[in-house]
């Protein structure tokens, strides 16, 4: 029996057959169990950190027939107080309500002004003006903390059902675009187990509604902030425009200002050129806005992505934001495109076989195989994410597919230390589109958090400071043996190339790392905190699980050759917290908007890289307004004894001071250009220079 199918007509939960879990992307949660439950019920109790009325842009037309049919609607919920607001719980009752009645009508507006808000909230209002929902609010007086726990139960005349897991009430905590999230379902009628847990969570949220639980103060809705939101309510529920939420849902996400503005300009170039584009930013909507124009006029578009996480997420974004389109996948274990003419067919000219779209990692579209099999021309859209891999060596053959408009999309679109790469990127593609969107512009648009930095000077050992001179000597032979170009400059081999890669690997993996890990988690490291821990490789990642063991922190690994459940353990990172111990994830896409802190061991000297992996810690996440970040950085006890570590320096302190200047704490760019003073460096003269370290 499938889960969410209804075995007959009736208005009972009992008839829908739901599992024991539902998980973003393994499960449907909205269609499989939210929609049923609705459906059925005529109870809906809710206890939940965060509540948003775009919830209602995933739910849609069920709300409102559960609340025509009488249906009720009890919700607890935090509203979102700001540290004064908190510490004003300890104040008189009037200043804290005022302050608690400022807070929700923030949120109110805050609700109305997303794109696409305004809707839904008006729906939320007239729920609430009807009657059909009852909404009281959590704080935790003279604490710092916020009501945070998630459980939920559905009643109908006989049964129940329950959940708990890690979903809020909101767009991202249900929708399979949102959150990686999960919940528990349990049910009255399946065994007695079962229903002795559905009645505790009935006993405790009538405790949690009544205002019977320690160390919880649960209030009702102020009058004053419920007034505010009906102002904008319908008089009845049958006022409510149901084709106006669903064509919401079709809709997909509506672009934002900067986001429409690059297209338009992208056009005014002739539909080629490259964004530069941050994280937050987002690239991926960006490229779907001009997908989607493209496929109007009948035309396929190929994307190209790096790596195969990537490929995945674009096929999960185009699924949601582009439900007609037909796409093949290429890569990434997808080989379905080899058989007969698909790929021909599915990048073919002509009108009549709807919208299509190729989504191919660079690797498998860089073969002479796949090429061979494009149809190539001035149809074709070419879309490229992380455009900067697509510059080396063997990548750049996607510059042979001839195509139309091409846009490329990277953070940091110039190869470091490869100005042939680069090149061939700038070639194929054009300049970069104004305007660029940086960190700084998405912290400042709220799509970022704000962060402090605090970098660590590390010395190497007397063991790897030799290491690195000799292999110093070894690559300064190999440069003087090789060509010189027209210039009489010396053209760096692939050999050599090779070595300064892997004599960088001294500096990331230095062992006096492991004692700034410990010192830095034994100092800082607080419960509930979530700590990521980046590592060069899994001997770095052991030694420091090993370390940070021995001082009972119990750390968490991950990384993809791990014996684990990979997913498993980003699901209990993020719902519980720890210190999550990994490598690569940072450079392979993976997100994890949960982390607060991060500890960077494996702090490369490639600016871009960097920029990425600070980026990916600053994602935004329910009750996340700062991210700290903390990096270990290599330099010398003095540059007369050990000159040849003055490369390693300067590429060290060169994006150390750049991105200091975007933290909250000025300090850390005054204390990292004192050290660039102590070792008579200018650090208003450096310059970038080095090699590219994520060849694919």
């Amino acid at each position: 029996m499938n889960s969410g199918k209804a075995i007959d007509s009736g208005a009972s939960l009992k008839l829908f057959d739901f599992t024991g879990a539902y998980r973003t992307s393994q499960h449907d949660p909205v269609e499989g169990f939210y929609k049923p439950c609705l459906s059925c019920a005529n109870k809906y109790d809710r206890a939940v950190g965060y509540f948003r009325s775009t919830i209602y842009l995933i739910i849609g037309d069920a709300i409102v027939n559960f609340a025509k049919r009488g249906g009720k609607i009890r919700l607890i919920c935090s509203p979102a107080l700001y540290d004064d607001d908190v510490a004003s719980i300890e104040s008189a009752y009037e200043q804290r309500q005022a302050r608690i009645v400022n807070a929700i009508q923030d949120e109110i507006d805050q609700m109305i002004e997303v794109p696409d808000g305004a809707y839904p909230t008006k729906v939320l209002a007239t729920l609430v003006f009807v009657g059909a929902l009852e909404i009281k609010i959590a704080v935790r007086p003279g604490d710092h903390g916020i009501y945070h726990e998630k459980i939920g139960v559905f009643r109908d005349e006989t049964n129940s059902v329950s959940f708990i897991g890690s979903a809020n009430e909101t767009w991202g905590g249900w929708h399979a675009r949102g959150n990686f999230e999960s919940v528990e379902v349990f049910c009255t009628w399946k065994d007695d187990n079962e229903r002795e847990r559905v009645l505790r969570h009935e006993e405790y949220f009538n405790q949690l509604w009544n205002g019977d639980i320690s160390g919880l103060e649960v209030i009702s809705f102020p009058e004053a902030a419920r007034l505010h939101l009906i102002q904008g309510a319908y008089p009845t529920l049958d006022d409510i425009d149901i084709e106006q939420l669903q064509k919401l849902q079709r809709k997909g996400r509506t672009p934002l200002k900067h986001q429409v503005e690059a297209i338009t300009n992208w056009e005014a170039c002739g539909k080629r050129g490259i964004l530069e584009h941050a994280t937050g930013s987002g690239k991926t909507i960006t490229a779907i806005t001009a997908i989607k124009k493209h496929l109007d006029d009948d035309m396929p578009a190929i994307v190209l992505v790096p790596s195969r996480l990537l490929l995945e997420q674009w096929d999960r974004e185009v699924r949601e934001e582009i439900p007609l389109a037909v796409t093949l996948l290429a890569g990434g274990g997808n080989n379905g495109w080899r058989k007969g003419g698909r790929l021909r067919g599915m990048t073919s000219r002509g009108t009549g076989f709807g919208p299509r779209i190729v989504i191919a990692t660079m690797q498998t579209a860089a073969t002479p195989f796949f090429r061979s099999r494009v149809t190539q021309g001035d149809h074709l859209l070419m879309i490229t994410d992380e455009v900067h891999q697509s510059g080396s060596t063997f990548n750049s053959n996607v510059f042979l597919i001839d195509s139309g408009p091409r846009l490329g999309m990277s953070a940091t679109p110039y190869r470091y230390g490869d100005p042939e790469g680069t090149a061939r990127i700038f070639n194929y593609f054009g300049q970069v589109v104004l305007p660029k969107f940086t960190l700084e512009d998405a912290i400042s648009a709220g799509r970022l958090v704000a962060y402090e930095y605090h970098p660590h000077p590390v010395y190497l050992t007397a063991d790897e400071a030799d290491k690195w001179k000799s292999e110093s000597a070894r690559i300064r032979l190999e440069i003087a043996r090789g060509k010189t170009d027209d210039g009489g400059k010396k053209i760096i081999s692939d050999r050599a190339r090779m070595m300064i890669i892997q004599r960088s690997r001294i500096a990331k993996k230095a062992k006096n790392k492991l004692h700034l890990a410990v010192e830095t988690l034994r100092d800082s490291y607080e419960d509930g905190q979530r700590w990521l821990i980046y590592c060069e490789d899994t001997g770095q990642l052991q030694e420091v699980m090993e370390q940070l063991t021995a001082v009972d922190l119990r750390p968490i690994e991950y990384h993809s050759s791990m014996d684990g459940d990979r997913k498993a353990a980003l699901e209990w990172f993020t719902k519980i917290g720890g210190i999550l111990v990994s490598i690569k994830c940072l450079d392979e896409g993976i997100d994890l908007p949960a982390v607060d802190h991060a500890l960077i061991l494996a702090s490369s000297q490639n600016p871009r890289q960097f920029i990425q992996r600070r980026g990916r810690v600053l994602r935004k996440a329910d009750g996340k307004s700062i991210a700290i970040i903390h990096d270990a950085i290599v330099v010398p006890m003095s540059l007369e004894d050990e000159p040849e570590q003055f490369a390693l320096l300067k590429s060290e302190l060169l994006r150390a001071i750049e991105f200091a200047k975007s933290a909250l704490n000025l300090a850390a760019g005054i204390e990292l250009r004192g050290i660039a003073v102590r070792l008579g460096l200018d650090p208003d003269t450096l310059t970038e220079d080095g090699i590219e370290e994520d060849e694919s």
